[in-house]
């Protein structure tokens, strides 16, 4: 189906916070054709994918979208936020460019800057989430293989975290697996949009397992217990994003 013009707006905010620094990483471009797989057809998302990755165009088409409404402000922004965070922090090109956004949408500076404390505050939280739940996966079959635990390292260096706590969390985390039950309720309680963030992170440590068949099948009791359903872990699985 199309995209409304809430998520037209989502996609080309956030790819624009992706060019800001002139430097269009992994993290990035994984999270912005990521956002386009569940919502267009085939067609539009090609159509998406090929503006994302050409910075002027998605600037010209950024300048013809229709205002949002103004009840759509701040999650809009927020989006945006969470996308400077994608490879782990905020670059000072993406912090201006996030605040030249949220002018064009008559949001103070100062308001901003209120809503980013709060909004990292949350990115923050849910980064922790993550690495507890991709710790349990990579431990669930009693071993970590080398490629498990490079895929590890990598998803925590594009968490936003400090070094200081990436560094305690690998050293923790690969040594000792989270308890299952309690990373389950804490899954289960995130907002749905987070839960499946979660599982995006996860599936490429499935694919880094020796074991993927007992990888999928524990990623898919997880998606359950996360209320996701099933056909729609197999497409995360599915994903090129999930092998890259």
């Amino acid at each position: 189906m199309p995209l409304t013009p809430e998520q037209e707006w989502i996609i080309a905010a956030c790819g624009l916070i992706a060019h800001a620094d002139g430097d269009l990483s992994p993290g990035e471009s994984d999270q912005m054709l990521a956002m386009l797989d569940e919502h267009v057809t085939p067609e539009e998302h090609q159509r998406w994918a090929a503006l994302l990755v050409d910075g002027p165009a998605l600037t010209r088409a950024f300048a013809e979208l229709p205002p949002p409404l103004p009840a759509f402000t701040e999650p809009l922004l927020e989006k945006a936020w969470t996308m400077a965070l994608a490879d782990g922090h905020a670059s000072d090109a993406e912090l201006h460019k996030l605040e030249q956004i949220a002018d064009e949408l008559g949001i103070s500076a100062g308001e901003l800057a209120g809503w980013r404390r709060q909004w990292t505050e949350h990115a923050v939280e849910l980064a922790e989430h993550t690495a507890a739940f991709a710790a349990v996966l990579i431990h669930h079959d009693g071993t970590i293989d080398p490629d498990e635990a490079t895929q590890f390292r990598a998803l925590l260096d594009r968490l936003p975290l400090g070094e200081h706590r990436r560094d305690q969390l690998a050293a923790s985390l690969l040594s000792n697996a989270p308890a299952l039950d309690h990373v389950g309720a804490s899954l289960a309680a995130l907002p749905r949009e987070r839960r499946i963030s979660v599982l995006r992170s996860l599936a490429p440590l499935v694919a880094a397992s020796s074991r993927a068949d007992l990888g999928r099948a524990f990623f898919l009791d997880l998606a359950r217990t996360a209320a996701i359903p099933v056909e729609q872990a197999v497409a995360i699985l599915a994903s090129p994003l999930a092998t890259a």
